[in-house]
């Protein structure tokens, strides 16, 4: 986000810095007080959705922005797509007996090691080979990606001895 504005925007260090800032302190306050409330008022699957969602728009926006403001205009939806991770480890846990929840535990921290490493390395890739000709691309990917994932959440259900939400 921050080299897509100093690149699009013309952001100096300042504007850099408290786009930086604000990206960090919106997320936290979202994953410190959202997940469980939103959770429980509307189920853990629902929760998916709207952090997928939520997570979309931001990324659409972003694509279509053609002032930097947009970018801090969008960054509350940006933090609310962070609700659906916590929900869906939730989910994802209901599912494995107690014998394999360790094992899921595991594996999820796996694969958020490996997209850590390899998903700057291919956003940075992708960023720089387009950054002259249409530097949007991330943020459409991006959008790409959130959609292929939305029909692996259809399939996700409920198991049958697990409480219904209020």
């Amino acid at each position: 986000m921050a080299l897509y504005g100093y690149d699009v925007f013309n952001w100096n260090g300042v504007m850099v810095g408290l786009s930086l800032g604000a990206y960090g302190l919106s997320h936290a306050l979202v994953q410190a007080f959202l997940p469980g409330v939103i959770s429980k008022w509307m189920g853990e699957r629902n929760a998916i959705f709207v952090g997928l969602a939520c997570e979309n728009v931001a990324l659409a926006a972003a694509t279509i922005a053609t002032q930097g403001w947009i970018i801090f205009a969008v960054m509350p939806l940006f933090a609310l797509g962070g609700v659906g991770n916590p929900a869906l480890q939730s989910l994802m846990t209901q599912q494995a007996d107690a014998d394999s929840r360790g094992r899921l535990q595991g594996v999820l921290a796996s694969v958020v090691s490996l997209a850590s490493i390899f998903g700057p390395l291919f956003f940075a890739g992708l960023y720089f080979a387009f950054q002259q000709t249409w530097p949007e691309l991330i943020w459409l990917v991006g959008v790409g990606l959130y959609a292929l994932s939305i029909p692996l959440v259809f399939g996700v259900r409920r198991p049958p001895n697990a409480p219904q939400p209020d």
